[in-house]
């Protein structure tokens, strides 16, 4: 299989986690989607791969913790500008299904850096 690179989308903003899946949620998936119009990009019906760099700020408290799988579900979530939307009665529904490979790494911010992520994604293309 080939992969063929679609877009990179840097985001900016405290990351939330399905932990904190209350005030800091919709802030984080509003500025995800953002990014990701400001890129221009349109859906696609694809199968894709993602690959996903957290910058965390230091934590406020020892509650304040950031699993990696939990930063993952609320950015995929926000991101139906590139894998588009489900066939589905009802309600539309991300269409992330489409995701067949995802990396993912968090880090603490850097001097300098603001807390975000950098998201790329490619298009799996077969051979």
């Amino acid at each position: 299989m080939t992969d063929r690179h679609v877009v990179t989308v840097q985001v900016t903003g405290r990351p939330a986690t399905l932990t904190f899946a209350t005030a800091r949620e919709k802030p984080w998936r509003d500025a995800v989607r953002s990014a990701v119009a400001a890129t221009g990009v349109q859906p696609q019906s694809a199968r894709f791969a993602v690959r996903l760099e957290f910058r965390l700020a230091a934590a406020r408290n020892a509650s304040e913790v950031w699993d990696l799988d939990n930063l993952i579900k609320p950015t995929l979530d926000a991101m139906e500008g590139v894998f588009g939307t489900r066939a589905w009665r009802g309600t539309p529904q991300l269409a992330d299904d489409r995701v067949y490979r995802i990396t993912a790494v968090k880090r603490l911010s850097g001097t300098g850096e603001v807390p975000g992520a950098t998201i790329e994604v490619w298009v799996i293309e077969p051979d």
